[in-house]
């Protein structure tokens, strides 16, 4: 029967993903998220639109149902891309905190795993050293 090859997992390999994770991660929160608040404020909110004490004057060319209605609906388009900016950019960054999260919990199990063979092994060969004397103190096999 042949032995099974030998897996290495680099763990380095693995912490230096983390790592790559996590930078990007700063990036997203530092350089999107902290730009969204300006672009809310420049675009206005939606939400904060408020018409009843605006001067305007009904013309044939704008109506109350026509231009000021679709500059509120343009507006509440505008609203409504930045949050689906801003939750997609939290989202990105959660599954990126999750990615880094499951990393770190192979790099945990592989250690503990290697740990755990290398000292079975370690002490399969006491066992086997202690077995092996000639004399009788060692109990186990008795060679002749």
């Amino acid at each position: 029967m042949s032995t099974p090859p030998t897996t290495r997992v680099d763990t380095e390999q693995l912490e230096a993903a983390i790592r790559q994770l996590e930078q990007i991660k700063q990036f997203l929160e530092k350089n999107c998220l902290g730009a969204l608040p300006a672009v809310q404020k420049a675009l206005g909110s939606a939400s904060n639109v408020d018409m009843h004490d605006a001067e305007y004057q009904i013309t044939r060319e704008a109506t109350a149902f026509g231009a000021f209605y679709s500059a509120y609906g343009m507006q509440a388009k505008n609203d409504s891309v930045y949050r689906s900016v801003d939750t997609s950019v939290r989202d990105l960054i959660q599954q990126m905190d999750s990615a880094a999260a499951n990393l770190r919990t192979i790099i945990n199990n592989y250690t503990a795993t290697d740990d755990a063979y290398l000292q079975s092994g370690q002490n399969f060969n006491r066992q086997l050293d202690a077995s092996t004397t000639t004399d009788g103190s060692g109990g186990g096999v008795m060679y002749a």
